[in-house]
Protein backbone atom coordinates (compact mmCIF):
# COMPACT_ATOMS: atom_id res chain seq x y z
CA UNK A 1 0.00 0.00 0.00
CA UNK A 2 1.39 3.35 -1.06
CA UNK A 3 3.13 5.49 1.60
CA UNK A 4 2.33 3.04 4.41
CA UNK A 5 4.58 2.87 7.47
CA UNK A 6 4.13 0.22 10.15
CA UNK A 7 5.16 1.58 13.56
CA UNK A 8 5.79 -1.06 16.22
CA UNK A 9 6.07 0.38 19.74
CA UNK A 10 7.65 -1.82 22.38
CA UNK A 11 6.35 -2.44 25.89
CA UNK A 12 9.29 -0.70 27.57
CA UNK A 13 8.59 2.44 25.54
CA UNK A 14 4.92 2.61 26.46
CA UNK A 15 5.39 1.55 30.11
CA UNK A 16 8.06 2.92 32.46
CA UNK A 17 9.95 1.11 35.22
CA UNK A 18 7.14 1.86 37.67
CA UNK A 19 4.67 0.15 35.30
CA UNK A 20 3.00 3.46 34.50
CA UNK A 21 2.01 4.39 30.95
CA UNK A 22 4.02 7.25 29.44
CA UNK A 23 1.06 9.44 28.48
CA UNK A 24 3.16 12.39 27.29
CA UNK A 25 5.10 10.11 24.97
CA UNK A 26 1.92 8.70 23.42
CA UNK A 27 0.59 12.21 22.85
CA UNK A 28 3.85 13.21 21.15
CA UNK A 29 3.64 10.16 18.89
CA UNK A 30 0.12 11.04 17.78
CA UNK A 31 1.14 14.65 17.19
CA UNK A 32 3.90 13.42 14.88
CA UNK A 33 1.55 11.05 13.07
CA UNK A 34 -0.94 13.90 12.57
CA UNK A 35 1.67 16.11 10.91
CA UNK A 36 2.76 13.27 8.60
CA UNK A 37 -0.77 12.23 7.61
CA UNK A 38 -1.33 15.78 6.39
CA UNK A 39 1.52 15.06 3.95
CA UNK A 40 -0.30 12.01 2.56
CA UNK A 41 1.44 9.34 4.63
CA UNK A 42 -0.41 6.39 6.16
CA UNK A 43 0.27 4.58 9.41
CA UNK A 44 -0.59 1.44 11.32
CA UNK A 45 0.54 1.20 14.95
CA UNK A 46 1.42 -2.12 16.59
CA UNK A 47 1.41 -1.64 20.34
CA UNK A 48 2.78 -3.89 23.06
CA UNK A 49 2.06 -3.58 26.77
CA UNK A 50 -1.28 -5.31 27.43
CA UNK A 51 0.26 -8.17 29.43
CA UNK A 52 2.25 -5.83 31.68
CA UNK A 53 -0.81 -3.66 32.30
CA UNK A 54 -2.97 -6.68 33.06
CA UNK A 55 -0.50 -7.95 35.64
CA UNK A 56 -0.28 -4.50 37.21
CA UNK A 57 -4.08 -4.12 37.32
CA UNK A 58 -4.44 -7.47 39.15
CA UNK A 59 -1.32 -6.92 41.26
CA UNK A 60 -0.17 -10.34 40.10
CA UNK A 61 3.24 -10.34 38.32
CA UNK A 62 2.91 -14.06 37.61
CA UNK A 63 -0.56 -13.95 36.10
CA UNK A 64 -0.88 -16.20 33.04
CA UNK A 65 -0.10 -14.28 29.87
CA UNK A 66 -3.44 -14.95 28.17
CA UNK A 67 -5.43 -13.72 31.17
CA UNK A 68 -3.16 -10.72 31.69
CA UNK A 69 -3.54 -9.74 28.04
CA UNK A 70 -7.31 -10.03 28.23
CA UNK A 71 -7.41 -7.68 31.22
CA UNK A 72 -4.70 -5.30 30.03
CA UNK A 73 -5.73 -4.83 26.38
CA UNK A 74 -8.79 -2.60 27.04
CA UNK A 75 -6.71 -0.58 29.52
CA UNK A 76 -4.00 -0.06 26.90
CA UNK A 77 -6.54 0.97 24.30
CA UNK A 78 -8.08 3.52 26.67
CA UNK A 79 -4.70 5.23 27.00
CA UNK A 80 -4.40 5.29 23.21
CA UNK A 81 -7.88 6.76 22.84
CA UNK A 82 -7.10 9.50 25.36
CA UNK A 83 -3.85 10.37 23.59
CA UNK A 84 -5.47 10.30 20.15
CA UNK A 85 -8.41 12.44 21.25
CA UNK A 86 -6.10 15.43 21.67
CA UNK A 87 -5.52 15.39 17.90
CA UNK A 88 -9.07 14.37 16.94
CA UNK A 89 -8.02 10.85 15.98
CA UNK A 90 -10.48 7.97 16.16
CA UNK A 91 -8.66 4.88 17.44
CA UNK A 92 -9.67 1.47 16.10
CA UNK A 93 -8.43 -1.82 17.52
CA UNK A 94 -7.48 -4.97 15.58
CA UNK A 95 -6.54 -8.16 17.44
CA UNK A 96 -4.79 -10.38 14.93
CA UNK A 97 -3.78 -14.04 14.89
CA UNK A 98 -1.93 -16.11 12.31
CA UNK A 99 -5.03 -17.76 10.75
CA UNK A 100 -6.03 -14.32 9.46
CA UNK A 101 -2.94 -14.56 7.24
CA UNK A 102 -2.67 -18.32 6.69
CA UNK A 103 -6.06 -18.76 5.04
CA UNK A 104 -6.01 -17.15 1.60
CA UNK A 105 -9.59 -15.93 1.76
CA UNK A 106 -9.09 -14.26 5.15
CA UNK A 107 -5.79 -12.78 3.97
CA UNK A 108 -7.43 -11.06 1.00
CA UNK A 109 -10.31 -9.87 3.19
CA UNK A 110 -7.85 -8.42 5.70
CA UNK A 111 -6.00 -6.54 2.95
CA UNK A 112 -9.24 -5.05 1.59
CA UNK A 113 -10.57 -3.98 4.98
CA UNK A 114 -7.34 -2.35 6.07
CA UNK A 115 -6.96 -0.59 2.73
CA UNK A 116 -10.48 0.83 3.11
CA UNK A 117 -9.75 1.87 6.68
CA UNK A 118 -6.63 3.78 5.63
CA UNK A 119 -8.67 6.03 3.31
CA UNK A 120 -9.75 7.85 6.48
CA UNK A 121 -6.84 10.10 7.55
CA UNK A 122 -8.41 10.82 10.95
CA UNK A 123 -8.60 7.11 11.85
CA UNK A 124 -5.65 5.26 13.40
CA UNK A 125 -5.51 1.46 13.46
CA UNK A 126 -3.81 -0.04 16.53
CA UNK A 127 -2.92 -3.73 16.15
CA UNK A 128 -1.95 -6.32 18.71
CA UNK A 129 -1.79 -10.09 18.78
CA UNK A 130 -4.84 -11.81 20.21
CA UNK A 131 -2.90 -13.28 23.13
CA UNK A 132 -6.05 -14.32 24.99
CA UNK A 133 -6.81 -16.90 22.28
CA UNK A 134 -3.46 -17.79 20.70
CA UNK A 135 -0.85 -17.65 23.46
CA UNK A 136 1.02 -20.95 23.54
CA UNK A 137 -0.49 -22.21 20.27
CA UNK A 138 0.69 -22.39 16.65
CA UNK A 139 -1.78 -19.59 15.88
CA UNK A 140 0.49 -17.03 17.54
CA UNK A 141 3.23 -14.90 16.02
CA UNK A 142 5.46 -15.30 19.06
CA UNK A 143 6.09 -11.60 19.56
CA UNK A 144 4.98 -8.27 18.14
CA UNK A 145 8.18 -7.83 16.12
CA UNK A 146 7.22 -10.90 14.09
CA UNK A 147 3.63 -9.65 13.84
CA UNK A 148 4.89 -6.28 12.58
CA UNK A 149 7.06 -7.94 9.95
CA UNK A 150 4.26 -10.20 8.74
CA UNK A 151 1.86 -7.26 8.47
CA UNK A 152 4.45 -5.11 6.67
CA UNK A 153 4.93 -7.84 4.05
CA UNK A 154 1.21 -8.57 3.74
CA UNK A 155 0.34 -4.91 3.19
CA UNK A 156 3.36 -4.02 1.03
CA UNK A 157 4.45 -1.32 3.46
CA UNK A 158 7.06 1.23 2.49
CA UNK A 159 8.76 1.10 5.88
CA UNK A 160 8.77 -0.78 9.19
CA UNK A 161 9.76 1.43 12.12
CA UNK A 162 10.55 -0.44 15.35
CA UNK A 163 10.38 1.94 18.31
CA UNK A 164 12.42 0.41 21.10
CA UNK A 165 13.86 1.33 24.49
CA UNK A 166 17.42 1.40 23.09
CA UNK A 167 18.92 3.40 20.22
CA UNK A 168 19.46 0.47 17.85
CA UNK A 169 21.93 -2.35 17.29
CA UNK A 170 25.35 -2.00 18.91
CA UNK A 171 28.55 -3.63 17.75
CA UNK A 172 29.70 -6.38 20.15
CA UNK A 173 26.56 -5.77 22.21
CA UNK A 174 27.93 -2.57 23.78
CA UNK A 175 24.52 -1.07 24.51
CA UNK A 176 24.71 2.65 25.22
CA UNK A 177 28.15 3.18 23.68
CA UNK A 178 27.51 5.83 20.99
CA UNK A 179 30.66 4.85 19.07
CA UNK A 180 29.44 1.25 18.82
CA UNK A 181 25.99 2.07 17.43
CA UNK A 182 25.57 0.64 13.93
CA UNK A 183 23.82 3.33 11.86
CA UNK A 184 23.33 1.45 8.57
CA UNK A 185 23.29 -2.27 7.83
CA UNK A 186 23.36 -3.79 4.36
CA UNK A 187 23.15 -7.49 5.25
CA UNK A 188 21.69 -9.28 8.25
CA UNK A 189 24.06 -12.23 8.50
CA UNK A 190 25.36 -14.63 11.10
CA UNK A 191 28.15 -12.27 12.17
CA UNK A 192 25.62 -9.55 12.88
CA UNK A 193 23.53 -11.91 14.99
CA UNK A 194 26.52 -12.32 17.33
CA UNK A 195 26.10 -8.71 18.43
CA UNK A 196 22.70 -9.50 19.94
CA UNK A 197 22.15 -10.17 23.58
CA UNK A 198 20.25 -13.38 24.25
CA UNK A 199 17.95 -11.88 26.86
CA UNK A 200 14.67 -10.15 26.17
CA UNK A 201 13.04 -6.94 27.33
CA UNK A 202 11.82 -6.50 30.90
CA UNK A 203 8.10 -6.65 30.11
CA UNK A 204 8.03 -7.84 26.50
CA UNK A 205 8.56 -11.13 24.68
CA UNK A 206 10.81 -10.00 21.85
CA UNK A 207 14.47 -9.05 21.70
CA UNK A 208 17.10 -7.86 19.26
CA UNK A 209 17.44 -11.27 17.59
CA UNK A 210 13.73 -11.22 16.79
CA UNK A 211 14.08 -7.71 15.34
CA UNK A 212 17.00 -8.76 13.14
CA UNK A 213 15.10 -11.73 11.73
CA UNK A 214 12.24 -9.42 10.81
CA UNK A 215 14.64 -6.89 9.26
CA UNK A 216 16.28 -9.67 7.21
CA UNK A 217 12.93 -10.63 5.70
CA UNK A 218 11.75 -7.08 5.08
CA UNK A 219 14.96 -5.89 3.41
CA UNK A 220 14.68 -8.77 0.94
CA UNK A 221 11.26 -7.59 -0.23
CA UNK A 222 12.01 -3.86 -0.53
CA UNK A 223 10.75 -2.79 2.91
CA UNK A 224 13.16 -0.51 4.76
CA UNK A 225 13.43 -1.32 8.47
CA UNK A 226 14.69 1.04 11.15
CA UNK A 227 15.16 0.64 14.91
CA UNK A 228 15.06 3.82 17.01
CA UNK A 229 14.72 4.75 20.65
CA UNK A 230 11.24 5.91 21.57
CA UNK A 231 12.44 7.35 24.85
CA UNK A 232 14.05 10.37 23.21
CA UNK A 233 11.68 13.19 22.34
CA UNK A 234 11.47 13.95 18.62
CA UNK A 235 13.02 10.67 17.44
CA UNK A 236 9.88 9.48 15.68
CA UNK A 237 9.63 12.67 13.62
CA UNK A 238 13.34 12.51 12.77
CA UNK A 239 13.06 8.89 11.60
CA UNK A 240 9.96 9.54 9.48
CA UNK A 241 11.69 12.54 7.92
CA UNK A 242 14.57 10.30 6.82
CA UNK A 243 17.18 11.46 9.29
CA UNK A 244 20.11 9.25 10.22
CA UNK A 245 19.23 8.00 13.70
CA UNK A 246 19.14 4.58 15.26
CA UNK A 247 19.92 1.59 13.05
CA UNK A 248 18.61 1.50 9.50
CA UNK A 249 18.52 -1.74 7.49
CA UNK A 250 18.90 -0.92 3.82
CA UNK A 251 16.81 -2.88 1.34
CA UNK A 252 18.49 -5.60 -0.73
CA UNK A 253 20.20 -4.24 -3.84
CA UNK A 254 18.12 -6.57 -6.01
CA UNK A 255 15.00 -6.84 -3.85
CA UNK A 256 11.83 -7.87 -5.58
CA UNK A 257 8.39 -6.33 -5.77
CA UNK A 258 6.32 -9.38 -4.92
CA UNK A 259 3.15 -10.73 -6.42
CA UNK A 260 0.29 -10.81 -3.93
CA UNK A 261 0.43 -14.62 -3.77
CA UNK A 262 4.05 -14.41 -2.68
CA UNK A 263 3.14 -11.84 -0.04
CA UNK A 264 0.55 -14.23 1.28
CA UNK A 265 3.09 -17.07 1.53
CA UNK A 266 5.73 -14.90 3.19
CA UNK A 267 3.41 -13.36 5.77
CA UNK A 268 1.49 -16.57 6.51
CA UNK A 269 4.33 -19.01 7.01
CA UNK A 270 7.58 -18.15 8.74
CA UNK A 271 10.34 -20.30 10.22
CA UNK A 272 13.43 -19.36 12.18
CA UNK A 273 15.26 -22.26 10.51
CA UNK A 274 17.55 -21.99 7.50
CA UNK A 275 19.28 -24.25 4.98
CA UNK A 276 22.81 -23.65 3.72
CA UNK A 277 23.37 -24.72 0.10
CA UNK A 278 26.54 -25.11 -1.93
CA UNK A 279 27.69 -22.84 -4.76
CA UNK A 280 26.30 -25.17 -7.41
CA UNK A 281 22.85 -25.03 -5.84
CA UNK A 282 23.03 -21.22 -5.67
CA UNK A 283 23.68 -21.01 -9.41
CA UNK A 284 20.90 -23.51 -10.13
CA UNK A 285 18.41 -21.56 -8.00
CA UNK A 286 19.29 -18.34 -9.83
CA UNK A 287 18.37 -20.11 -13.06
CA UNK A 288 14.93 -20.99 -11.67
CA UNK A 289 15.36 -24.66 -10.81
CA UNK A 290 14.11 -26.62 -7.79
CA UNK A 291 16.31 -27.29 -4.77
CA UNK A 292 17.52 -30.89 -4.43
CA UNK A 293 18.89 -32.50 -1.28
CA UNK A 294 22.34 -33.05 -2.85
CA UNK A 295 22.84 -29.27 -2.89
CA UNK A 296 22.47 -28.90 0.89
CA UNK A 297 25.54 -28.22 3.02
CA UNK A 298 23.89 -27.80 6.44
CA UNK A 299 20.58 -27.27 8.23
CA UNK A 300 20.16 -24.78 11.07
CA UNK A 301 17.14 -25.22 13.33
CA UNK A 302 14.14 -27.42 12.62
CA UNK A 303 11.16 -27.17 10.28
CA UNK A 304 8.14 -29.14 9.15
CA UNK A 305 6.87 -30.02 5.70
CA UNK A 306 5.20 -26.91 4.27
CA UNK A 307 7.16 -24.38 6.36
CA UNK A 308 8.78 -21.35 4.79
CA UNK A 309 12.56 -21.63 5.18
CA UNK A 310 15.41 -19.31 4.29
CA UNK A 311 18.24 -20.49 2.02
CA UNK A 312 21.80 -19.32 2.68
CA UNK A 313 24.94 -19.50 0.57
CA UNK A 314 28.26 -20.74 1.95
CA UNK A 315 28.99 -17.25 3.30
CA UNK A 316 25.76 -17.49 5.34
CA UNK A 317 24.12 -14.79 3.24
CA UNK A 318 20.42 -15.01 2.47
CA UNK A 319 19.80 -15.89 -1.18
CA UNK A 320 16.24 -17.28 -1.30
CA UNK A 321 13.13 -18.19 0.67
CA UNK A 322 10.92 -21.15 -0.12
CA UNK A 323 8.38 -23.72 1.04
CA UNK A 324 9.96 -27.07 1.96
CA UNK A 325 8.55 -30.41 0.78
CA UNK A 326 10.24 -32.36 3.58
CA UNK A 327 10.82 -31.81 7.29
CA UNK A 328 14.29 -31.26 8.72
CA UNK A 329 14.02 -34.64 10.49
CA UNK A 330 13.32 -36.45 7.20
CA UNK A 331 16.19 -34.69 5.44
CA UNK A 332 18.72 -35.45 8.16
CA UNK A 333 18.05 -39.18 8.22
CA UNK A 334 20.64 -39.70 5.46
CA UNK A 335 23.69 -37.91 4.11
CA UNK A 336 22.58 -35.10 1.79
CA UNK A 337 24.89 -36.21 -1.04
CA UNK A 338 23.33 -39.67 -1.06
CA UNK A 339 19.80 -38.33 -1.56
CA UNK A 340 20.04 -37.90 -5.32
CA UNK A 341 16.83 -36.84 -6.99
CA UNK A 342 15.15 -35.90 -3.70
CA UNK A 343 13.35 -32.56 -4.06
CA UNK A 344 13.47 -30.24 -1.06
CA UNK A 345 11.76 -27.19 -2.62
CA UNK A 346 9.86 -26.91 -5.89
CA UNK A 347 10.90 -24.05 -8.16
CA UNK A 348 7.36 -22.61 -8.09
CA UNK A 349 7.62 -22.23 -4.32
CA UNK A 350 11.03 -20.55 -4.21
CA UNK A 351 11.53 -16.79 -4.18
CA UNK A 352 15.13 -16.01 -5.10
CA UNK A 353 16.03 -12.79 -3.33
CA UNK A 354 18.92 -11.86 -5.61
CA UNK A 355 18.31 -13.41 -9.03
CA UNK A 356 21.39 -11.98 -10.75
CA UNK A 357 24.17 -11.54 -8.20
CA UNK A 358 27.75 -12.62 -8.65
CA UNK A 359 28.45 -16.19 -7.69
CA UNK A 360 29.36 -16.55 -4.01
CA UNK A 361 33.00 -17.02 -3.28
CA UNK A 362 33.98 -20.39 -1.96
Amino acid sequence: MENLTIIKIGTNVIIDNNQAVRKDLLEEFFGTILSRTKMGEKFIVIASGSVALGRKETNNPGLEKALAAGIGQPILMQYFREAGKKYNFQIAELLLSRPHLVKRREFLSLQTKIENFLTHPDFILVVNENDFLVNGTDWGFGDNDSLAGALAVALSAKKLLIVSSIDGLYQDGKVGDKKSLLNEIEDVNAELMKFCRSDISTHGTGGMISKLKVARLCRAVCIETQIISGLKSGNLELALAGNKIGTKFLTHKSCQVLKNRDRWILSAKTSAASIMVDNGAVLALQKGTSLLAVGIKNIFGSFENGDLVELLNENKESIAIGVVDLSSVELQKNDFKKQRGVQVMHADNIMVLSPNPESPKG
